[in-house]
């Protein structure tokens, strides 16, 4: 003999509301008038809503209609998802409230190497009000992310005067070269960008660097190739050829090994200033971090300026519009 199966059955927004006001009138034409209703068409709904669910709800009693046993467990039910679904929503405002502020941060390794980046994490990892996400990508990528609001600032260099973003200097980045001791050009103290790479190849980490030299390159007659940037891949290459790798000097010290040396560059047509680039509405969260990153060069105090200037002129004009409303 088979088992009889119960379609499944979902009490729509209008029966519940048709059902709940009904139950508390305990009048059809109040509920009706309540409703906007006619009583035929509250009616009908209710014959509906009892055939679905396969329980009479309702009965007539000397004032009106009474609900039955199954009238009040739908009732209690009802009241009972009502109150759950409060606390569902008050949790989740809770949730929102205590879930930590995600600060994303571009930080490029030749400017900040792995070492600040791990204190950096670790720096605000007892504090559960933020979230740091650490993004290593390409100069272009970052002033594209900042501007549409998806990072908070980035270390790379200065963006196009149309992005509006803006911009601290950190310092001025000398190119360095890295070769192998081995390579003949190892025995000078400086290597001459015009004479000196002639000739040569020299080997890239950054798609933006490569697209910056492009031309000094073509027009030098030097070679670019461009490498992933990867730290052991870069030693390698260098030391087991006499091709050279361009880098900012920063980053380049911390790639120097017995095999590895690194030479100032020089006569080269190309400036590369590292910059803290970040957004004009920076969160309290943000300037936080970023002042965190920036302690190491000083540069704190400028931060500060550009927001106190900001938040000054928008309190002068605040007291524009106040006095204007009053003259």
């Amino acid at each position: 003999m088979g088992v009889e199966t119960v379609a499944k059955f979902r009490m729509d927004t209008d029966q519940k509301r048709y059902f709940c006001t009904l139950s508390s009138a305990g009048n059809i034409t109040q509920a009706a008038n309540a409703l906007y209703l006619s009583r035929q068409g509250l009616s009908k709904s209710m014959r509906a809503l009892e055939a679905q669910i396969g329980a009479q709800l309702f009965v007539r009693g000397k004032k009106g209609v009474e609900l039955t046993e199954a009238g009040r467990i739908l009732l209690r039910y009802l009241r009972e998802e009502d109150r759950l679904w409060d606390a569902c929503v008050a949790d989740v405002r809770d949730a929102e409230k205590t879930a930590p502020e995600l600060v994303r941060v571009g930080l490029l390794s030749m400017y900040v190497g792995y070492d600040q980046k791990r204190d950096l994490l670790a720096s605000f990892q007892g504090d559960a009000s933020i979230r740091i996400e650490i993004v290593d990508g390409d100069h272009d990528a970052f002033w594209d992310a900042i501007a549409e609001g998806e990072m908070e600032f980035a270390f790379t260099v200065k963006p196009p005067d149309d992005f509006g973003l803006p911009t601290i200097k950190l310092c001025d980045d000398s190119l360095s070269v890295l070769l192998s001791v081995n390579d003949p050009l190892a025995r000078k103290k400086c290597i001459d960008f015009e004479t000196d790479l002639r000739g040569k190849t020299v080997i890239q980490t950054s798609p933006y660097k490569g697209r910056l030299y492009e031309t000094a390159f073509r027009n030098h007659g030097i070679k670019c190739e461009l490498l992933l940037h990867d730290k052991n891949l870069m030693l390698a290459q260098v030391s087991t050829s006499e091709d050279c790798f361009i880098i900012q000097t920063h980053y380049a010290k911390a790639l120097v090994t017995d095999q590895v040396c690194m030479r100032l560059l020089v006569n080269a047509p190309i400036e590369m200033d590292s910059m803290f680039v970040f957004r004009p509405d920076l969160s309290e969260t943000g300037r936080v971090v970023a002042r965190r990153l920036l302690e190491r060069y000083g540069k704190e105090a400028e931060l500060d300026a550009f927001f106190e200037t900001g938040e000054e002129q928008a309190e002068c004009g605040r007291e524009i519009v106040y006095n204007s409303c009053h003259d």
